[in-house]
């Protein structure tokens, strides 16, 4: 446990080394959330849609676009490793591969941390305060958290892609449009046969779940979309492992 936690100090002090970029994205995503205020502030005009109002669709793009923002990007640093054989080298390390990964990875939450308090007061001053209660609160968080680690195993799924295929880029291109797909609207908006294939994807579940959980929040709601969550982080996990293996074989056989 102790080399796993060293792996996440270490990745967590790197996260912070250029602040420069890091303010940057913050600046990105605030204005990303200001351009949709005042997109939907026109469109709407006060009325509602779905049931959303203006404020509602503004916190749902927040926290969706938080969530988003948190995400590293790693998968490229994953592939790299593979393809250029220093995965080979961290086999002969005390360490299992998918665990490293994870934790060389989930130093994102702390970001996400400072992210979520940035959005908090983004959201009060372009849509307002909400209407939560304590249950959404909890219930909002854990979802964030599961969201952020299937966030991670999306992004260590991309990159031991490598172990099976040339380049991953283009495997990032698919899944990233399908995470846009409820990035900015709320799944609800979409035709009934869209809302079933995307409600079961873990790009759907990651950003979706928190964001309708914090402004549409309800027990039978909650606990439906964290079980859903649950489950999806469960089989990415499970396929990783799974991947993992078949990629180890792989340079064992090769002989790295």
């Amino acid at each position: 446990m102790k080399k796993y936690l060293a792996i996440f100090k270490y990745s967590l002090k790197t996260q912070f080394t250029f602040l420069a970029d890091y303010l940057f994205s913050l600046f990105s995503f605030s204005v990303h959330v200001f351009i949709f205020n005042e997109l939907w502030d026109y469109i709407l005009k006060g009325k509602t849609v779905l049931g959303y109002s203006k404020s509602e669709l503004i916190w749902y793009i927040i926290i969706a676009e938080c969530i988003t923002y948190s995400s590293l990007k790693n998968y490229k640093k994953i592939g790299e490793m593979v393809k250029q054989g220093d995965i080979a080298n961290m086999l002969l390390k005390p360490v299992d591969i998918l665990n490293y990964l994870f934790c060389e990875n989930s130093a994102v939450i702390i970001k996400s941390i400072i992210n979520i308090i940035w959005a908090i007061v983004l959201g009060v001053i372009l849509a307002g305060p909400i209407n939560v209660s304590l249950a959404s609160c909890i219930f909002g968080f854990v979802a964030i958290i599961i969201g952020i680690v299937i966030g991670i195993l999306i992004q260590i799924f991309l990159g031991v892609l490598a172990f099976f295929t040339e380049e991953n880029q283009s495997y990032y291109m698919v899944l990233q449009k399908l995470s846009f797909f409820v990035v900015f609207t709320p799944l609800e908006f979409y035709p009934k046969i869209v809302q079933n294939i995307l409600f079961f994807l873990p790009t759907t579940q990651y950003i979706y779940a928190p964001a309708k959980i914090f402004t549409k929040f309800s027990y039978n709601l909650g606990i439906k979309l964290l079980v859903v969550e649950i489950l999806s982080s469960i089989v990415m996990y499970l396929l990783l492992r799974v991947m993992c293996k078949k990629g180890v074989e792989k340079i064992n056989v090769n002989g790295g």
